[in-house]
């Protein structure tokens, strides 16, 4: 993996021409055609097959992040990308089979943002962090 050192620049290099309007547009319209190209190309897919796909995507996502790696920083990052790309793809198909759109999802993200922010965190054994209950 590389060093984080060297993704500040990877990260601008990769945005540097969007605008954050740009990048909604975008997600939201990309969205949509995939949507619309998934129902009709998986036609017996449901909310709950999509996640199972989504289970698989997060095994490669976890294999790229874990495995050690001599690639190039620019080629790593690319991979890891694009299996993040297939995640969110996974998880927007499932939201999308729920009737769940891209403006909901990001209306609920602020919505729960502002709710997190105001919890209290407790880590667990795994490094990962739960809301105190």
């Amino acid at each position: 993996m590389p060093s984080s050192t060297t993704w500040p620049g990877i990260t601008r290099r990769c945005r540097k021409h969007l605008t954050p309007y740009d990048i909604m547009q975008s997600l939201t319209e990309l969205e949509s055609e995939r949507l619309e190209w998934s129902l009709q190309t998986f036609t017996e897919a449901t909310a709950v097959s999509s996640l199972r796909k989504l289970e698989g995507e997060i095994k490669e996502v976890e294999e790229l992040l874990t495995v050690p790696t001599d690639a190039d920083p620019f080629d790593w990052i690319a991979a890891l990308s694009e299996e993040y790309a297939d995640c969110l793809m996974c998880l927007f198909d499932s939201a999308g089979r729920a009737g769940i759109s891209v403006e909901l999802i990001t209306a609920a993200f602020a919505a729960k943002m502002t709710k997190n922010k105001a919890r209290k965190w407790a880590k667990n054994p795994d490094n990962s962090y739960s809301h105190v209950k």
